[in-house]
């Protein structure tokens, strides 16, 4: 798979959004069960999840740059985890 602007007509970006409808719907489908789901937390176990997504973001997006964190030192300040 290439990247985007290694496409020869970079930037000039075309889809086919008839061939991504039925992603897209499992998508909105899937995102509303979540936000739902994600309401009934209580305080400490929102801000517990909110803490491991953080958590998350900051070890892949690390990865892309090569560098591997241990999941404990991503951790941010503050946790009571």
């Amino acid at each position: 798979m290439q990247w985007n602007w290694q496409n020869a007509d970079w930037p000039n970006f075309k889809y086919d959004a008839s061939a991504m409808l039925a992603s897209e719907q499992r998508f909105l489908q899937a995102s509303g069960e979540l936000i739902g789901a994600v309401r009934h937390l209580n305080d400490d176990d929102s801000s517990h999840l909110r803490i491991e997504l953080l958590s998350d973001e900051a070890i892949k997006t690390s990865e892309i740059e090569g560098e591997y964190l241990d999941r404990a030192k991503a951790r941010f300040v503050g946790s009571s985890d």
